[in-house]
């Protein structure tokens, strides 16, 4: 009994060292800029040493990736409830609507981390947005919902190609947010960039060239109309 009280309590502060270094980290960061930021900065402002900081993260980006962690089983606990008759694609960015809740009147607790992220990665001469979400998109819980919504393992071709491209729609719905003449980063700027995106790679499935159109009707006095072909 006391062996298994002792080892909860280690790994109780396991998880207070790591909270401690990604807060630390952000702050650094948004306050001077993740390429001006150190590890041993980090540690310092942590209060252990860079060898702690090396038993829980590799890189100083890391430490900036794992502020996406409960980002991710936010999205994917949204993902687990949303219907099986709609597209993988659809089903992520009605995910992700619920998850920032842009018709709410304050900022859900998942889209404040996203948001710190966003302005760090933003800020970043070194870290490009698309390249960091694509490192974020390769083992986590949203990967594991998908692959289980579509029956395939995660790393099932058809897996990996639906969270390339929403890695892809999902960067470019936060490029430039929070810099000089850009717009703020707000949840609900965040989801209309992601919708229109969205309709855009949509739209991107049919003929460039001809407008959208309306399904044609067997004829006038149809109630009904066909199925869409």
């Amino acid at each position: 009994m006391a062996e298994t009280s002792v080892s909860g309590l280690r790994e109780r502060k396991k998880l207070r060292t790591r909270a401690t270094l990604i807060e630390a980290a952000a702050e650094l960061c948004l306050r001077q800029g993740f390429d001006n930021t150190t590890v041993d900065q980090i540690a310092a402002a942590a209060d252990v040493s860079p060898r702690t900081f090396s038993r829980y993260f590799p890189t100083k980006d890391s430490v900036i990736a794992a502020i996406a962690d409960e980002l991710d089983a936010y999205i994917a606990g949204a993902l687990e409830h949303q219907p099986t008759d709609i597209t993988e694609y659809e089903a992520l960015l009605l995910a992700h609507l619920e998850v920032f809740g842009p018709a709410l009147d304050h900022q859900t607790q998942a889209f404040k981390g996203m948001a710190v992220l966003i302005q760090i990665v933003n800020a970043s001469s070194s870290l490009n947005a698309s390249a960091f979400a694509f490192q974020r998109a390769s083992a986590n819980a949203s990967v594991a919902v998908l692959s289980r919504r579509m029956g395939q393992p995660p790393d099932h071709p058809a897996v990996r190609m639906v969270i390339d491209v929403w890695t892809w729609l999902f960067a470019a719905s936060f490029a430039g947010l929070g810099q000089p003449g850009n717009e703020p980063i707000e949840s609900r700027i965040v989801c209309d960039r992601m919708c229109a995106s969205f309709e855009l790679f949509r739209r991107s499935w049919l003929p460039w060239s001809e407008p959208q159109r309306e399904p044609e009707r067997t004829s006038d006095s149809d109630s009904n109309p066909p199925q869409a072909r």
